[in-house]
């Protein structure tokens, strides 16, 4: 590919996640806020709903309300193929949406145990998704796809 079109290619990515968070925020902080809401990579404000909010609260023990950030985003991986996406966040991040895709059965205090499963497939997301709309959010990265030679298939 050309530079001109691989710019322009990168140019609309970066476009397409101007609704992903300029930065994310504590469910402790969050759970502080009269109107829960975060700033776009765009500028715009990006209201959380106060009923998701506090059904992830009563998930998480309080102690750990300062390590989960949100909006949770999660990841289209084209380089990982397709329909896999990732969780962009930490350990207690991805334990989380396990917990609430019903995928994990352990309790918190176990938490260092977890052998974490940081690929997704696109029905767990599509759950994901319907389940918290406010608090997640949906990004694309391109990454590094390997490019076929002439020939090879």
């Amino acid at each position: 590919m050309s530079r001109h079109l691989d710019r322009m290619i990168e140019h609309d990515i970066e476009t397409l996640n101007d609704h992903l968070p300029e930065s994310r925020i504590t469910l402790k902080e969050l759970l502080e806020q009269p109107e829960p809401y975060y700033v776009t990579k765009s500028g715009e404000r990006s209201v959380l709903k106060r009923e998701e909010i506090e059904e992830l609260s009563r998930m998480v023990p309080k102690r750990i309300h300062g390590e989960i950030r949100l909006p949770i985003v999660i990841l289209r991986r084209m380089d990982y193929g397709p329909g896999i996406h990732t969780i962009a966040g930490n350990k207690h991040e991805l334990f989380l949406v396990h917990q609430v895709l019903g995928y994990v059965d352990l309790q918190w205090e176990n938490f260092a145990a977890w052998k974490p499963v940081e690929q997704l497939a696109r029905p767990q997301v599509q759950l994901l998704r319907r389940r918290l709309p406010s608090t997640t959010a949906l990004g694309i990265v391109v990454g590094m796809v390997k490019e076929k030679k002439i020939g090879e298939e």
